[in-house]
């Protein structure tokens, strides 16, 4: 099955290549209001993340929880770890004595399986894990009915034996695609590796030169736990290039995939007056500011030593700072001035900081749909990276930023000397992403486009 697209606010069909347009939906506004109400007062929707608010993809499912919860839908965030405190999240945890020794006795096995591994180990963050989860028999137990379930990043929440086997044909499954995790045996990007596309085995994330590695097992046992579940189980991808990667996978190239972008809060991510942030980290008014933004910026897949690199051997505009946030600390530019941050953890702090900079630089080598990127031209500042992922969903053809020619860094420092050249140019490619977001991003678009796919499978499965 294709690719379905749904970049529009208007109503989209699963299965279909149209969608219902805004021109029918005003020919009959009663009759779509009426239904799309019943809709949501009747669906229960039950979204599951291994976090709420701690990483990108969790920050990308709680959005969709609030835009859910704004236009009515009855839904439940489950998650592994639970920092905030929003009365519909359960945190998926063991309760008793006994729950405490089942998930321990779980987490070991899974963590013998990855032992005989030691690349695994040299990294804070694993770039690997496979499907089994310790937490298996908890969600079962909290997980409450639900008529759709929408699963995103769930790392230690769902066993994909134990979740999959156990599942309700009429109740449709709905898998939102954050990384590649779900596609492959166990990598959350491939990088230039094909594995994922027939078998694996021989695993770079793993070091491993053996054809029947933990990889080639992870991509067989989801394969085998897929075909237990009888129903409805649509992928969604934030960008255009994450649906191609699921279209190449071994696992679910026969299998729908819909292009919903993730949203975000326009009102809080809006172009703000950041002059006395400026002040505050000790920036002229007038200068050029550069923004890098990163959970870790010493994770080599996000590209900040490729952007340091590129700085080293430019011949930068006088005054112009680089400003870095993210977890460091990082190694600066020779002849940039740096200024690090550190984690920024309000979101209105972050828009203060993106407001501030007059160009994001997103040097990724590989991502999906970079939430940096996104809340950046909310507050009307354009981005610059590589023409990667969803990335070129969100600068398009250079109107509301800057993509490098190639995935070089000398193409790279060429964008960015093009960009830094013309602050005309800077601001007017801001204003076109603000006005990007406001009319494809916002919270409310993205949850209408969501409820439109649980209602039309919700439909299907109990063959209404």
């Amino acid at each position: 099955m294709g690719t379905q697209l749904s970049h529009t606010c208007n109503v989209h069909r699963p299965g279909t290549d149209h969608r219902i347009g805004v021109a029918e939906r005003q020919a009959h506004p009663l009759f779509f209001i009426g239904k799309e109400q019943r809709m949501r007062s009747s669906m229960r929707v039950a979204l599951l993340n291994t976090f709420d608010t701690n990483g990108g993809a969790a920050r990308a499912a709680y959005r969709l929880f609030q835009g859910l919860g704004r236009i009515g839908v009855e839904r439940t965030l489950y998650v592994a770890r639970q920092d905030g405190a929003h009365p519909d999240i359960v945190a998926v945890r063991p309760e008793s004595p006994a729950e405490k020794v089942d998930w321990e006795w779980r987490e070991a096995a899974i963590r013998a399986e990855e032992a005989p591994y030691p690349a695994l180990k040299r990294h804070g963050f694993p770039p690997f894990h496979s499907e089994r989860a310790a937490r298996a028999e908890l969600l079962e137990r909290r997980l409450k009915p639900a008529d759709v379930i929408n699963l995103h990043w769930t790392r230690g929440l769902t066993d994909w034996d134990h979740f999959l086997s156990n599942r309700s044909p009429d109740v449709p499954l709905i898998w939102t695609l954050h990384d590649q995790h779900v596609l492959t045996g166990g990598c959350h990007y491939a990088g230039g590796c094909t594995g994922f596309t027939d078998r694996c085995g021989c695993c770079p994330v793993l070091e491993s030169d053996d054809g029947n590695d933990l990889s080639s097992r992870v991509l067989s046992r989801k394969r085998t736990a897929l075909a237990t579940f009888k129903g409805p189980l649509h992928l969604v991808a934030p960008s255009r290039w994450m649906a191609e990667q699921a279209e190449r996978s071994a696992l679910f190239r026969d299998r729908a995939v819909h292009v919903i972008p993730n949203g975000l809060d326009s009102l809080r991510f809006r172009p703000r007056d950041a002059g006395a942030l400026r002040d505050r980290l000790g920036i002229k008014r007038d200068a050029t500011v550069l923004l890098c933004v990163a959970h870790d910026l010493t994770d080599q897949r996000k590209g900040y030593g490729t952007l340091r690199a590129v700085l080293d051997g430019m011949t930068m505009p006088d005054g112009c700072v680089l400003v870095l946030v993210g977890h460091g600390p990082a190694r600066h530019p020779k002849h940039v001035r740096t200024i690090e941050v550190g984690n920024v953890a309000s979101d209105d702090d972050m828009a203060l900081h993106y407001s501030m900079a007059d160009l994001l630089v997103v040097p990724s080598a590989q991502d999906n749909y970079p939430n940096t990127a996104l809340e950046a031209m909310a507050c009307g500042t354009p981005v610059l990276g590589f023409p990667i992922g969803g990335l070129t969903d969100l600068v398009g053809r250079n109107e509301r930023g800057f993509l490098a020619a190639s995935s070089t860094a000398d193409d790279l420092a060429h964008a960015l000397a093009n960009a830094l050249s013309d602050s005309h140019q800077l601001g007017v490619r801001g204003h076109a992403a603000r006005d990007f977001v406001e009319r494809e991003c916002t919270l409310e678009c993205q949850a209408e486009r969501y409820a439109a796919l649980y209602a039309e499978l919700n439909a299907q499965a109990k063959g209404v």
